[in-house]
This record gives structure tokens, sequence and C-alpha cells, in this order.
């Protein structure tokens, strides 16, 4: 049990943040298609771009979220380290797979992360997890892959590089739940705001290694809809899963699979180019349905109880 609590209003407030988060990434999904498309950048290009833009604001930000306490422990460095490499090959890699297929259809293909995380937290974590929350995780996985596979097939390219994500992005969650609580004696608001802060200074600091060779550098000001969108996501992210959990936090952020269908629409009404096109009407039904399906997912895990040991 740590200081940010497991009660209902815990719980509540834990997924509006992971709705919001599900919300923000989504957006910067298209955003991130768009600079594609608009630019004809690379998916290497624009993970250096936003990041070295992220990893600004992160170095300003710093001072403001800072504490003394900090430094009387080193249980984040660890937690730290983890998140930021695998998150960094996990988010290379949906950039990849967003050159082969559309945005809402590669963000509920995310929701298998769900897989990885249930079984992760029960062998790394200890984790005891009741048969409604693994048949919650299967129904998660199960309609990301209906609402993604709706309308046809997406390219094995595409395929294999969110396989690669999904694994980096559950490796990244499970570290971001041990860093934000590291800083347990701080409010949520500052810790997961300080968590944020490090890791996305190191990920830009990282980042400045491939700055020299980067050709399209003038771009920095362009990809910024992409990284202020991300980083407002991920504050949200990270305090979602200090309060839930990586898994239950996960299933909460495979909402942004409805919502990509949702923002989908919108920018194909407003003739925004961003790689969208409109689906069949029968297409919309199944992709509402699957949608349906991870929404239900969220209820039943809260209704399994708060996982315990094993």
């Amino acid at each position: 049990m740590t200081a940010f609590g497991r009660g209902k209003s815990t719980m509540a407030a834990g997924i509006i943040l992971g709705l919001m988060a599900a919300t923000l990434q989504a957006l910067s999904y298209l955003f991130s298609a768009r600079f594609g498309l608009r630019h004809q950048a690379s998916p290497v290009t624009l993970l250096v771009l936003m990041h070295v833009w992220i990893g600004i604001v992160a170095l300003l930000s710093l001072p403001f979220l800072w504490h003394p306490q900090i430094l009387a422990s080193t249980d984040w460095l660890l937690p730290l380290g983890v998140m930021t490499l695998s998150y960094l090959i996990a988010q290379l890699s949906l950039f990849q797979s967003l050159r082969h297929a559309e945005s809402s259809r590669v963000s509920p293909l995310l929701g298998l992360k769900i897989l990885v995380l249930i079984l992760l937290g029960s062998s790394w974590q200890g984790e005891h997890y009741s048969l409604l929350q693994w048949g919650a995780a299967g129904l998660c996985a199960l309609g990301g892959v209906w609402l993604s596979r709706c309308g046809g097939s997406i390219p094995w390219q595409a395929s294999g590089w969110i396989a690669l994500a999904c694994v980096g992005y559950a490796l990244s969650d499970l570290s971001v739940v041990y860093l934000v609580r590291a800083f347990d004696q701080l409010p949520l608001l500052q810790a997961a705001g300080l968590s944020v802060a490090l890791s996305y200074l190191l990920c830009g600091l990282g980042c400045l290694l491939f700055w020299p060779r980067l050709r399209q550098r003038r771009l920095l000001l362009q990809s910024t809809p992409v990284a202020l969108s991300w980083l407002l996501a991920m504050i949200c992210l990270f305090s979602c899963f200090a309060l839930l959990g990586a898994v239950f936090g996960g299933i909460v952020q495979s909402g942004r699979g409805l919502i990509s269908i949702l923002l989908g629409l919108l920018v194909v009404r407003l003739g925004w180019s961003a790689g969208e096109r409109a689906p069949a009407f029968a297409v919309l039904v199944q992709r509402m349905l699957a949608a349906g399906l991870m929404l239900l997912a969220i209820v039943l895990f809260a209704l399994g109880g708060n996982p315990g040991p094993a």
C-alpha cells in the first residue's frame, strides 16, 4: 500500500486520469501520422525532434518539481533507466507501424500489451488476479484485435512493429509504477510530474546523440503538437498508474480504441489530412461493438477487486 491509497475515490480518479491520457495519446498518434505525411519525415526524425522538445520542457520544469528528500534514496534510479530504454524502443516501433497503417487501426492493437502486463505482473510482481480480471484482460485484447481488423487485416509490417511496441510499453508501464511510487512522500501530481520530467529529460539527452546527423532539424517547431499532446498524456498516465497499477491502468488506457475511432471520423469529416479514410457503415458498427468490449473490460476488472500477492 502506498501513500496514494486504493479507495473508491482513488479508483475513480485513476480511471478519469487514464481516459484523459488515452484521449491525449490518440490525438498525438493523429498528429504523428499527419507529421509524417506532410513532411515525409522518418520515424527516427520525429522520435528525436519530439523528445528533444519535451526534454527542453522537462529541464525547465525540473526546478519547480524537485524536492531535497529525493536524494535520500536511490530506489528510483533503476526504474528510471528501464522505463526510458524500453519506452524509446516502443515509441520508435510505434512510429514505424504508423508508416504502414492508419492510426485508428494501430492504436487499438496496443491493447494487446495488457496480456504482456498481466503475465509480467503475476510473474514479476507476484500479483494474484481473479478469474474475472483475467477474463477482462482477454476481453480487452480481443476487442483491440477486432477493432483493428474491422474492414480487413493490417499489413504484416505494421503487426510486427506493434508487437515490439506492446512489449516495450508493458516494460515501461511497470517501471513507471515503481518510479512514481518511489516518490510517494510527495503529492501525487508532483510525484507524477517529477517522474515525467526525469524520464523525458533522459530521453531528450539520449535523442541529442542523433541530433548532429539529423537532416531535418528545421522541423523541430513542427513537431510541437505531437510533443505537447504526448507530454500531457504522460503526466495523466503516470498519475493513473500510480493510483491503479500498470495492469488496471493499461486496461483503462485501452479506451483510446474508441477515442481513436471518433477522432478518425472527426478528421475525415473536417478533411484534415492524417492518413484516415471514412469506413463503411458496417465496418463502423463493428468497430463500435469492439470498442464496447474494451470498455466492458474496464468495468469487469474493477469488479474483480484489487490484485493481491500471489
